[in-house]
């Protein structure tokens, strides 16, 4: 009887529409005189009396309205209005219906009221701990460096993680007056757009996700495989291109590399297998144009200069900025060094030539060991019942993004044979603009298999 009455009254409630809640005026963003921006106070958290206010900003329609489109461009970082101030111009199609619409996050330096006062910059990602006492002081580091930021606002430090970023902007699509929104998560705004995707799915009319990580697996460990042997397919086209031989050769060099150190005088470093292979690949990745450059490289680090391997003298090693505030609170970190050890040795068999030197089996791992707060949005899968989605991908993440659009029935993904990251934000490719300007506007997917030069 319970259920029948409360089916009826579903039923028979008048449906309310969200009413716009937002104060716009002029943004404090140089260059950018089409921009407007808000306030608008959020929950720090569902359980918090605490609001934070986010700084919130649009690029209006430039015809007549019919919705609005909430945009990430990942990083994670903060700025994401000023991003949107940049580059206006690839949202033009999309503009003429709806309103783009972004937000500095919270916690990160930006135009939002709640910022983190901790170090954004650069942090080197530390060597593979040899035994559990190296793992245990790397994780008392590790706590000191977090706790060090968690100080300056301990409850917000708490919240970061991208379902927090997901609640914000929910909050955001109600303060707008929309009943469902549409969401484009680049790069790290992948993450930001899968965790909206499990809590608010529902709330999604269309999401486009390019160049992200898979936050949706079932299996975290077997994620990591997939992960490495991507890589080693990318790594498969240098050696297809290269001399042959060269495959052999590489191996022998970070075999000697992972023995001892080589020697780049040139920058005052030295450098193990794990930190060359992590370099190759980051120097491969723009593309054949540098490809000689890696030749050129292997070659004298064989002769015993591994300075060209370098990406600048100022940073000689392996490292990422952002100190993992967020990152940390997202993705699984091991609990003690025979985990990372077991990791290591497996991925190094799937992928011999690139092992484990990804982000998210390397660097992530060792700089969250130890941090002074739990994973609080660890990877999930997605809701079945969402809406088809779409994506885009280089040679560098189409498979892994990929890997999050099958997840749901008749979603497609735009695939781009060639390097890059970030087709529609960062790269401003004109095919995928076109396609994910017509997915957006119209709910119209390209057809299955669609190629983008």
């Amino acid at each position: 009887m319970l259920n029948t009455f409360l089916a009826v009254a579903v039923l028979t409630a008048p449906v309310q529409a969200p009413q716009p809640s937002l104060q716009w005026s002029a943004c404090p963003v140089a260059n950018a005189p089409e921009l407007q921006c808000a306030d608008l106070a959020v929950a720090l958290s569902p359980k918090s009396e605490r609001k934070i206010t986010l700084k919130v900003a649009r690029l209006p329609a430039t015809g007549a309205k019919k919705g609005s489109v909430l945009v990430n461009f990942g990083g994670p970082q903060g700025y994401q209005i000023a991003s949107l101030g940049s580059r206006t111009q690839i949202f033009d199609k999309i503009r003429t219906s709806m309103d783009v619409v972004t937000w500095d996050p919270r916690g990160y330096p930006g135009l939002s009221g709640a910022v983190l006062q901790c170090e954004w910059g650069f942090v080197r990602t530390p060597a593979f701990p040899a035994d559990q006492a190296e793992f245990d002081r790397l994780a008392a580091a590790n706590k000191a460096r977090g706790d060090k930021c968690r100080d300056t606002d301990p409850e917000l430090f708490d919240h970061m993680d991208a379902a927090s970023d997901a609640r914000d902007a929910d909050a955001i699509r109600e303060a707008l007056g929309e009943d469902k929104m549409n969401f484009l998560g680049l790069s790290y705004g992948g993450t930001i757009a899968q965790s909206y995707a499990r809590l608010f799915p529902q709330r999604v009319r269309t999401m486009y996700i390019d160049g992200t990580g898979n936050h949706s697996p079932r299996d975290w460990d077997r994620e990591l495989g997939t992960m490495a042997r991507d890589n080693e397919r990318f790594m498969d086209r240098f050696f297809a291109w290269a001399p042959a031989g060269t495959e052999k050769r590489w191996r022998a060099l970070v075999a000697k590399a992972n023995r001892e150190p080589i020697p780049a005088a040139g920058v005052a470093a030295r450098f193990d297998g794990t930190q060359l292979q992590s370099l190759a690949f980051l120097k491969l990745r723009p593309g054949p144009a540098r490809w000689a450059d890696v030749m050129a490289a292997i070659t004298a680090a064989e002769a015993g200069d591994a300075s060209s391997f370098a990406l600048s003298s100022r940073q000689p090693y392996p490292g990422l900025p952002g100190g993992g505030v967020k990152e940390c609170l997202d993705f699984p970190r091991p609990a003690n060094q025979r985990e990372v050890a077991r990791t290591v040795k497996r991925l190094r068999a799937i992928a011999p030539d690139t092992g484990a030197a990804f982000p998210l089996a390397w660097h992530l791992p060792l700089t969250c060991a130890g941090w002074p707060t739990p994973v609080t949005n660890p990877p999930a899968p997605m809701p079945r019942t969402l809406p088809p989605l779409l994506g885009a991908g280089t040679w560098q993440d189409y498979d892994s993004t990929r890997r999050v659009t099958e997840q749901i029935r008749g979603s497609r993904t735009i695939k781009h044979d060639g390097p890059g990251h970030n087709l529609f934000g960062a790269m401003a490719n004109p095919c995928v603009i076109d396609h994910v300007s017509t997915y957006v506007t119209e709910r119209r997917l390209p057809p299955r298999g669609t190629m983008c030069p």
